[in-house]
């Protein structure tokens, strides 16, 4: 009995300790600024994970999210942010000495140019490794959670018309790049889970900040998500 005792209770602590890995999808809606124009941009995010069960209550979470929008954008409003971030001269309140300063630097030729319109594109791609910690609640299928962790964003941002305008204007003397930057960043997340009774399948949903780090590095991303997770 003893012989049979031992690998039943090793077993089941082996469960315990690591259960079946978990594999699913996400959709949520993103939020921040986009480091490249300084406008507020949000929009629909959809994403993937793999998650690894740890000892009852932790579940570690390695997961990629795609995020993009497009934007409109006034010229003048975007050189006043460029001039301002690059010079440190703010024109905010004076359209007018914008104008004098892009023809006195520039070269700028068109002052009507600067009221155009154009369209601004901003795509982000998001890794993150996350440990949660789950709270039980009985025999509850709920389960909040709490977790944090490290990731990287990839984040593109271009408005390629207006700016090949701008180095039209400047005769090639001003050549903005487009952004296009690598980015570690600090995640939090907070959530809920749903683990339905004795089925291979479970949802949640949750909010994740992620603080994208160093130089342009930009604004906080917030984002909220819901899902669902495979395997038991």
């Amino acid at each position: 009995m003893q012989k049979l005792l031992v690998p039943a209770v090793a077993i089941l602590t082996a469960g315990y300790l690591f259960a079946g890995p978990k594999v699913g999808a996400r959709a949520g809606y993103y939020g921040t600024t986009n480091p490249f124009t300084g406008q507020e941009t949000n929009g629909p995010a959809l994403g993937g994970q793999l998650v690894l069960p740890l000892a009852g209550i932790f579940d570690l979470e390695f997961s990629g999210t795609y995020a993009s929008s497009k934007a409109d954008i006034v010229m003048s409003d975007y050189l006043i942010n460029y001039v301002n971030e690059n010079y440190g001269v703010d024109y905010s309140n004076n359209p007018g000495g914008l104008l004098d300063y892009l023809e006195a630097n520039w070269g700028w030729s068109d002052p009507g140019i600067l009221n155009q319109t154009y369209e601004a594109t901003y795509h982000d791609v998001g890794l993150a490794s996350v440990l949660k910690l789950g709270v039980p609640l009985g025999g509850s299928a709920l389960k909040p959670y709490v977790g944090g962790g490290f990731g990287v964003h990839f984040t593109a941002s271009d408005a390629d018309a207006m700016l090949a305008a701008i180095e039209q204007q400047t005769q090639g003397s001003t050549n903005i790049d487009p952004y296009d930057h690598i980015h570690p960043s600090l995640l939090g997340v907070v959530g809920l889970s749903i683990q339905p009774p004795m089925l291979p399948i479970s949802f949640f949903g949750e909010f994740n900040y992620s603080k994208p780090m160093g130089d342009d590095a930009g604004d906080p991303i917030n984002a909220f998500a819901a899902g669902v997770n495979f395997g038991f």
